[in-house]
């Protein structure tokens, strides 16, 4: 993989006339930029739970604050990234023109990365593929269950469905902002978004790039396109390496800090965690050296002050700098598209992250208001796939006299943008398409939906308000 394909600026559809004007000295990716955060599906974000149910404090985060939050690690990340590069001579082909549009790609991506999440965090993820699971063969349209209506690749796509992939759609389809472009971001902004180049008939655990599904078997054609214009192909971005590592910086420090500030978990808590794990590594020693150290000096403080000092002198800069070593030792694997790790999991903050998330795992993740929106989010989502997914099944059919006033009146709660874009991309497509296509509206309409919105919907739906 080359960096001048890699950042490459140009959109899916170009406009000669906005894009050269003059008046505009904008970059390309600082105009990525401003769509992303005036768009409605940016400001959503707000709405979204993190980890924590939403409540009024502001300091606990939301989707829109873990998501500023990536993004202004990953700029800065960027900016290191760079600068080594330029400085140590790594690549002889990386160029000024390279360096000055990476940070900026990376800042778009940490806005971007959770905006195809559905409500009630991750678990609304699990919700999604469980009702799938269960359902897909008890479904039945004009007589056979959909399990054997649809393909392999088409029923693994809900089996294994992904926020990350969902990303994609919303971008690049379903966020109307001219045209069916959707926010026409740039080729690199789009493919580093992209965690995962793989269908969901490729899903292999045992390599990063894998892991998980990354497109949709309806969004192959831009994943191809994107894909081919930054010379990336089935290989992973680069720059989505140092997203990830951002993300994960993210959470597993804002998830920690919050959990303190909420009393869910304390300095004791934390620091017999560190006590209980053997043979500590150098950089498990100094960051938890360091939390002693401010926890005797700090006597008397908040413990929320406490943990918010250490996590943000301390283990923040630890994760970072180590996650970078590995990127520049691995740095010809990786654009050779070889590496097959998380820079963070080969790194010696490795030992650091075990203890970070087994924490989370142990006093936050548990946490009864955590399990009780979960448990809540599981229920509407059901109900919602419930109502809907019976609703679109005769939309849009050969056999309109089996499509309802009931379903009609439920379908006319969608967006229009997302109607529309079901019929555009169905309108040359056979029947199997068509029913793929509105089993991914309904998902297309629940992940959009924020955690408020999904409630009052579910409430209203079923008769509650």
């Amino acid at each position: 993989m080359k960096w001048d394909h890699l950042v490459n600026d140009k959109r899916r559809r170009e406009s000669g006339v906005t894009r050269y004007k003059s008046s505009d000295i904008r970059s390309a990716f600082e105009n990525d930029y401003q769509r992303i955060v005036m768009s409605a599906s940016f400001r959503r974000l707000q709405d979204k739970a993190q980890i924590f149910p939403l409540e009024k404090s502001d300091f606990v985060r939301t989707r829109l604050t873990h998501s500023i939050e990536v993004s202004t690690i990953a700029k800065s990340m960027g900016n290191m990234v760079t600068h080594k590069i330029s400085e140590d001579n790594i690549d002889a082909e990386f160029t000024y023109e390279d360096a000055e549009k990476i940070p900026e790609i990376l800042a778009c991506t940490g806005l971007l990365h959770d905006m195809g999440n559905p409500p009630f965090g991750h678990f609304g993820e699990e919700s999604i593929r469980e009702w799938f699971k269960i359902n897909l063969s008890k479904i039945k349209y004009n007589g056979k269950a959909l399990d054997h209506l649809l393909t392999q690749q088409m029923k693994q796509d809900f089996l294994y469905f992904e926020g990350n992939a969902q990303v994609l759609r919303v971008v690049s389809k379903l966020h109307y902002l001219f045209d069916e472009y959707g926010l026409n971001l740039t080729h690199a902004t789009l493919n580093s978004i992209i965690k995962y180049p793989v269908s969901s008939l490729h899903i292999n655990k045992t390599q990063i790039k894998s892991k998980k599904l990354g497109y949709f078997y309806a969004d192959e054609a831009i994943f191809k396109e994107v894909t081919s214009a930054t010379g990336a192909f089935n290989h992973r971005h680069p720059l989505t390496f140092l997203l990830e590592v951002a993300d994960d910086i993210a959470y597993l420090n804002a998830d920690l800090e919050d959990g303190v500030k909420k009393r869910i978990v304390s300095i004791a808590q934390i620091l017999r965690e560190f006590e209980e794990t053997p043979d500590h590594n150098w950089v498990t020693a100094a960051v938890y050296g360091e939390l002693k150290k401010k926890n005797i000096r700090y006597a008397g403080q908040e413990e929320s002050f406490i943990a918010q000092q250490w996590l943000a002198s301390n283990v923040r800069g630890q994760l970072i700098n180590r996650a970078l070593e590995e990127f520049y030792k691995n740095y010809q694997a990786i654009m050779a598209g070889e590496f097959n790790q998380s820079l963070l999991e080969a790194s010696e903050a490795d030992q650091l992250v075990q203890i970070l998330q087994n924490l989370s795992a142990k006093y936050i993740y548990t946490d009864p208001g955590v399990v009780e929106s979960e448990m809540a989010g599981n229920k509407i989502i059901s109900s919602l796939l419930d109502s809907y997914i019976p609703a679109v099944l005769y939309y849009d059919s050969p056999f309109p006299e089996r499509f309802s006033a009931k379903d009609n009146r439920l379908l006319s709660l969608i967006s229009d943008n997302y109607i529309g874009c079901y019929r555009k991309n169905a309108a040359t497509e056979d029947e199997q398409m068509k029913l793929y296509l509105r089993l991914l509206l309904v998902t297309d309409f629940i992940c959009s939906m924020t955690d408020s919105y999904a409630k009052d919907l579910y409430h209203k739906l079923n008769g509650l308000n």
